[in-house]
């Protein structure tokens, strides 16, 4: 393949590094007042909860073909491969990753079973679960844009062990949405033509 064939098909033509960037929505202001939702990913419709008392999104550009990172992202059964921390994931229902699909998986030492909501081939999944009282809802959006795609991952929780604890609730979201997306990078960009 040519030099121009690789870059086409990492869907860009600059390399855009690894920048990851966290989105805090906090509980509450200071006299209780929530801030003004701000624009939040959606995937055919579905988004996260946004009345949650814990919101985070965390993005990044991953320079690999799309078609390899969708295929890492919904490839259930291998997450523990790149994520074993979530180790054991498995899918509950045969096929591929589709609206009614069930897995299970350990993220933060729960053992969780998700629902997957929606899916748009190449573009976005959303899943839910209730775990612990804590009730997640949980985005990925896949777009296209110079020197890569630009993976995001959004997450709502509520409930309350949540209410208990928001800023920690908050903080060990944020972690784990930061890590999820920067090891899917590291992931999809091991032997890429894009790397």
């Amino acid at each position: 393949m040519s030099a121009r064939g690789k870059l086409l098909k990492c869907v860009g033509v600059a390399a855009l590094g690894a920048v990851v960037s966290v989105a805090v929505q906090p509980a509450a202001m200071a006299g209780g007042s929530r801030p003004a939702p701000r624009n939040l990913q959606a995937c055919g419709g579905v988004t996260v909860d946004r009345k949650a008392p814990v919101i985070s999104t965390a993005s990044v550009v991953v320079k690999a073909p799309l078609t390899k990172i969708w295929r890492l992202h919904t490839d259930v059964d291998q997450w523990s491969q790149w994520i074993p921390e979530i180790t054991p994931a498995k899918k509950k229902t045969p096929g591929p990753l589709r609206a009614g699909s069930v897995f299970e998986w350990s993220p933060q030492n729960m053992k969780v079973e998700s629902k997957v909501v929606k899916v748009k081939t190449l573009r976005c999944t959303a899943w839910g679960a209730p775990v612990n009282g804590i009730t997640g809802v949980h985005l990925f959006t896949f777009k296209p844009v110079r020197g890569g795609v630009l993976v995001t991952t959004e997450e709502s929780w509520a409930g309350p062990p949540v209410d208990a604890d928001v800023a920690g609730a908050q903080a060990s979201l944020d972690a784990g949405l930061k890590d999820w997306v920067l090891r899917l990078k590291t992931t999809a960009e091991k032997g890429s033509v894009c790397s």
